[in-house]
């Protein structure tokens, strides 16, 4: 028994359990948790149970990365349709300003400003697209 002088003695034959722990991992942005639990055995080392904690985070990883990639294709297609719709309006305003309309001043700063932001997200769209293929290639999925 547990005593102060004499320590716990396994029954014959069957792993005894002096303890637990538990891992915990949010899987992407949507609240979804995974847990794992796991024993810690009498007489069992250091290594041992390091060995299984380490098991245990690779899953967790790599479960965590699977459910990383659908958000990151979702924010890159996205950003795909916005950048359209920008196309689509700066393509009405330069129509606009070489049919010989005048444009506003604002219209202008508009023309501006959507072809500096229309590159940004274009180079954003390129960094999702490399974030997704390094994503798919640590999870073991393509």
């Amino acid at each position: 028994m547990f005593g102060r002088d004499k320590p716990a003695k396994p029954p014959r034959n069957e792993p005894f359990i002096t303890g637990n722990f538990n891992l915990t991992a949010t899987l992407g942005s949507s609240g979804r948790t995974m847990q794992m639990a796991g024993y810690l055995y009498y007489g069992e080392d250091q290594a041992s149970i390091e060995d299984r904690i380490a098991m245990m985070r690779s899953i967790m990883e790599k479960e965590q990365t699977l459910a990383v990639i659908p958000e990151l294709e979702a924010k890159r297609e996205q950003m795909i349709k916005g950048m359209e719709q920008a196309r689509e309006v700066l393509a009405e305003l330069l129509e606009k300003q070489n049919s010989g309309h005048g444009l506003s001043s604002q219209e202008r700063m508009n023309i501006k400003n959507m072809q500096v932001n229309i590159e940004k997200v274009a180079k954003e769209i390129d960094k999702g697209t490399e974030a997704i293929a390094e994503a798919r290639k640590k999870a073991g999925v393509g």
